[in-house]
Order: structure tokens, then C-alpha cells, then sequence
């Protein structure tokens, strides 16, 4: 299938281009694309923005970029770290003998969920 003509009046196919200058160079750096892309086409109105997007994905393409996985525990692990410090408790988790024992705990506090958080911390780090 045949490329489309370049949109625009300045009649410039900027992927075409991008992919010539790259395969020539396959080290060429992003600002050192446009630096060419300027110095080739001085009259042309170029949007970098656009310019690096073409870059990357032309780039990746060839096989050149490296593509990072992400970790797959990573993200889990923070989230479960962020709600076993939390106050409430994973639903689920908690028996309804624990729930008795925790109230008696908040009326020893005189109901004051600051006085028992307080505790509870101060417990936590004499485990350490």
C-alpha cells in the first residue's frame, strides 16, 4: 500500500524523514534529530513535541529502544504496606473475637481512638 502525501502546505513527510535519518544513525539522540530536522528543512515549522513521539516509536519499531518490564510485585507490595499501617483493617481479616477484645481495648481508652492509635504505635515499635 502507498504512503499518503504529506498533510500541510510545506509538502514534508516528517516520519519518512525521521526514519531515513535513523536508520543512517542508529545512536542519533533526540535533540540531535530535531538539530538535523532544522538544519534539512530551515523554512518548515517543526513541532518537537511530535518530533520525539515519531522518534520513539519509529525507534522501537527497529528494535532499538529498550523496553523496561515493570515489576510485577512492586506495586502490589507498596499498596498492601500503605493499608497494614492504616487504622482500618482489611475487611475480611478480622474475627469477631478480635472485634470484642478491640472494644474493650477502646473502652479501656476511655473511646478515644487517639489515645488507642497512640498506643498501638508506641506497642509497635518496642516489637522492633
Amino acid at each position: 500500500m502507498a504512503k499518503r502525501a504529506a498533510a500541510g502546505r510545506d509538502k514534508v513527510n516528517m516520519s519518512q524523514e525521521i526514519r531515513e535519518i535513523v536508520e543512517a544513525n542508529h545512536q542519533i539522540r533526540g535533540p540531535e534529530l530535531i538539530t538535523a530536522l532544522k538544519e534539512k528543512f530551515p523554512g518548515v515549522a517543526l513541532n518537537e513535541n511530535s518530533i520525539q513521539v515519531a522518534f520513539a516509536n519509529i525507534r522501537k519499531r527497529m528494535g532499538l529502544s529498550r523496553t523496561v518490564a515493570k515489576r510485577p510485585g512492586k506495586r502490589a507490595a507498596r499498596r498492601t504496606a500503605k493499608t497494614a499501617t492504616a487504622a482500618s483493617p482489611v475487611r475480611g481479616t478480622v474475627s469477631f473475637k478480635q472485634l470484642q477484645a478491640a472494644k474493650v481495648y477502646l473502652a479501656a481508652c476511655d473511646n478515644s481512638l487517639a489515645i488507642a492509635t497512640n498506643v498501638l504505635q508506641q506497642l509497635a515499635e518496642l516489637r522492633k
